[in-house]
């Protein structure tokens, strides 16, 4: 708006001096003395100014505009504005000169190539020159960076990108309540693990009317205290209660972490965060495995092992009736067969090279090895109908008497369940690690004494910005050293306590470690003790938020900037404005020219409305820290009409209170609120006969304020860009119109006054949630 305010000014001053430039030399030294004030204020200006001939050149570049872009004045001036535009940005350009050679004004973005070859992001208030005939003569526009604000935003959309992401693939179920215990949000592993297709089935659902939540559970939530918990989930439960619709059936083990949000630090409870997983198949398939081994026992001690004897060359000279039973042949029909016959092509090279070395061994050794000395060996025997088998077979020589080997003595074993629980064992020890290695949550296993690092996935070594095995071949003092010195102390303090058989706590130690290139990254670790390899060890879980402490700081940072400017406004720039002020109160006691006092006029009228926005985002300033409270909205509504009627005694100002008694969450800025929409109404009226509507009535679950006027109304466009903070359509009040209604819940619209007549004037809505506990106002 400020810019519009120099352009209108600029404009009039330029007009001016046209219609004077016909009087004479009586008028050159006032000629003058204008261009010397023109000058002075342009050049003294915060945001850049550039004006051009009808040719696309500059004539003329404030000394801002020229740094905003790296060069001197002199090093613009005469060269054309497309000498500092890419292509798209010409596009742009010339859209928005030919608007100006038809006598309009316009207002967009665009970025500009510096000389060093970066872009700088602006807006673009531009208007157009005319000469005494009215005809086009060049252009002249204000130019504001706002490349700190477009990093800022781009910044914030990154992070909540981020954010989101991490939420959304997460291999753990989250579900985000509120602070009644409402569904608001949930990853796809929750929904899979509820039996949900889609989020929408789910939003509504309250934990605390979950029965498969225990009551002591709920209890503790209650009071504000995080809790970890196992539980068996019953679906049939959700069903009887209507919780949610479901595809899954039966039951499942659950293990849950709910954790209170916003109680940091005394605050207020803002709603639950819920980490679930499902331990179901991971208890099943170690049921399925000590069934296995116990089968596998039973089958062992049952079977009768098959006993056989060959040459050398491994023919067979002998064989139990017991082969029947491992391999399908009777024992007559195998005497005299070599071997070689019943192995797979792969075992039979597994034999030859076992007998090859037990031989090259009797050469060279005169110890006699007896049976079970030699270590057994697996092979793969072919059974009569085809399959193959798995055995294990023992072995020892048969010997004469000198010792000497002149056979094999063996004993086979059918060790086909052994084999498939070894690979379902595998396939099991397969797929945790995978999860493991895959999950964003740090996981590492230690060894208390020596100190030393067992098992590290690759998600904590990142944390340190190391692989897995560097983390592993951490010696004791390279642990320490990476961990910061002031928390040292109180992580061994804990791990001592869970080593001598203190339970897992459902707090997480905050810790701070080192990462490889110095930067620190901010640990939650939870621990336990295990058993590791036949040891006992600890077990750690780490989640980093470093990002979150990052993101704090910078908020922390972008809060304390908005603060230095906002003081800047209040005091700097308002004392500075005193002095135009006052300054302009003497020249109007020398101005005699009449349009030189109606210019002074405008410079006046002009410093009063920034006054008049620096005190309305003054007012704000404890806006998000002052609570809300139940407000009646018709006296207050009725108390500010009737101040407006007397500051604008002009203006006929009509009010319809259709809703007695409406109750709202409300502050002391309710008044500013309505104030600034009325105000607006007025101001932004260019009618002679100027008339605001004001309307209270019910809608819906609050109240609705309607604020309409007989002006020009809104393009569609406008409607839609007047609450952007980035494009500044709406000026001051009705953004911070904006911000209020957004703190008490509501929301702000702007339509034509009569449908489908955007002439007839603007109507601005806003719509209050009724106050909690509230019944009145109809």
């Amino acid at each position: 708006m400020h810019n519009e305010k120099a352009i209108k000014v600029i404009r009039e001053q330029n007009r001016n001096m046209a219609e004077k430039s016909g009087n004479g030399s009586e008028n050159e030294s006032s000629h003058k003395e204008e261009a010397i004030r023109y000058r002075a204020l342009v050049e003294s200006m915060n945001d850049g100014f550039g004006i051009v001939n009808n040719e696309g050149i500059f004539t003329y570049v404030n000394p801002r505009f020229a740094k905003m872009l790296e060069y001197l004045p002199e090093e613009m001036i005469g060269k054309a504005l497309t000498d500092f535009l890419d292509d798209a940005n010409k596009k742009i350009l010339r859209e928005n000169i030919r608007q100006r050679t038809k006598g309009q004004a316009t207002q967009y973005e665009m970025e500009w190539i510096k000389s060093s070859g970066e872009g700088v992001f602006t807006i673009v208030s531009g208007a157009p020159l005319m000469n005494g005939d009215g005809k086009h003569k060049g252009s002249f526009a204000v130019i504001t960076d706002i490349s700190e604000l477009k990093e800022s935003r781009e910044a914030l959309e990154e992070s909540a990108e981020m954010m989101r992401r991490i939420f959304e693939d997460s291999q753990v179920g989250l579900e985000l309540f509120d602070s009644e215990g409402i569904l608001i949000a949930a990853n796809q592993a929750a929904l899979d693990i509820g039996g949900v297709s889609r989020i929408e089935e789910l939003l509504g659902f309250s934990l605390f009317d979950d029965p498969n939540v225990p009551s002591e559970i709920k209890a503790k939530l209650i009071r504000g205290e995080p809790v970890r918990y196992q539980v068996t989930f019953d679906f049939d439960k959700v069903r009887e209660k209507k919780l949610y619709d479901t595809k899954r059936s039966g039951t499942m083990v659950v293990d849950a972490w709910v954790t209170p949000l916003g109680l940091e630090k005394g605050g207020a409870l803002k709603g639950y965060l819920g980490q679930i997983t499902e331990k179901t198949e991971h208890l099943a398939t170690e049921a399925a495995l000590q069934d296995s081994e116990k089968r596998y026992q039973l089958l062992a001690e049952n079977v009768t092992d098959v006993i056989f004897t060959t040459d050398l060359e491994l023919n067979l000279t002998y064989v139990s009736t017991s082969v029947g039973l491992l391999l399908g042949y009777t024992a007559e029909e195998l005497l005299g067969k070599s071997m070689i016959e019943l192995m797979t092509a792969d075992s039979v090279w597994a034999a030859i090279g076992t007998m090859a070395e037990a031989l090259e061994h009797e050469k060279k050794s005169d110890q006699i090895q007896h049976h079970g000395e030699s270590p057994p060996i697996e092979l793969k025997l072919k059974h009569m109908n085809g399959s193959i088998i798995w055995t294990e077979v023992a072995r020892t020589f048969l010997r004469d008497e000198n010792g000497k080997p002149i056979g094999v003595l063996g004993v086979a074993r059918n060790i086909e369940e052994r084999k498939e629980a070894e690979e379902a064992l595998k396939a099991s020890e397969l797929k945790y690690r995978t999860l493991i290695d895959q999950s964003f949550q740090g996981s590492v296993i230690i060894q208390p004494l020596p100190l030393a690092v067992k098992f590290t996935n690759p998600a904590f070594a990142g944390f340190l910005g190391l692989e897995v095995n560097e983390v592993l071949a951490l010696s004791p003092r390279n642990i320490q050293n990476i961990i910061h010195p002031d928390d040292w102390d109180k992580l061994t303090n804990r791990l001592q306590d869970l080593m001598a058989g203190e339970p897992p706590r459902s707090n997480p130690l905050i810790m701070r470690v080192f990462h490889k290139d110095g930067s620190l990254q901010h640990l939650e670790v939870f621990g336990r003790r295990v058993e590791f390899e036949g040891d006992p060890a600890l077990q750690v879980v780490a989640m980093n938020f470093t990002e979150r402490i990052n993101a704090d700081k910078h908020i922390r940072t972008q809060k304390e900037r908005a603060m230095l400017y906002l003081d800047l406004m209040s005091h700097d720039f308002r004392n500075q404005l005193q002095v135009i002020l006052g300054s302009t109160m003497v020249l109007e006691e020398k101005l005699r020219d009449p349009n030189d006092r109606r210019l002074l006029g405008q410079i006046v009228s002009a410093v009063e409305r920034c006054q008049s926005m620096i005190s309305k985002v003054k007012v704000t300033e404890p806006l998000m820290s002052v609570p809300l409270h139940p407000r009646r909205l018709d006296p207050t509504i009725e108390e500010i009409v009737e101040l407006q009627r007397k500051q604008h005694e002009g203006v006929e100002i009509d009010l319809a209170i259709k809703s007695k008694g409406a109750i709202v969450e409300a502050d002391e800025f309710l008044e500013q609120l309505l104030t600034n929409l009325i105000e607006n109404a007025v101001e932004h009226n260019p009618n002679p006969e100027k008339k605001v509507w004001v309307t209270l009535f019910k809608s819906g679950d609050g109240f609705e304020i309607s604020v309409s006027d007989n002006g020009h109304g809104l393009s569609e466009a406008l409607k839609i860009a007047i609450f952007d903070v980035t494009r500044r359509y709406g000026g001051v009040g009705l953004l911070q119109s904006k911000q209020i209604c957004d703190k008490y819940g509501g929301r702000i619209a702007v339509r034509d006054r009569v449908q489908g007549q955007p002439g007839e004037g603007a109507e601005f809505s806003i719509w209050l949630p009724k106050a909690k506990n509230s019944e009145n106002g109809s």
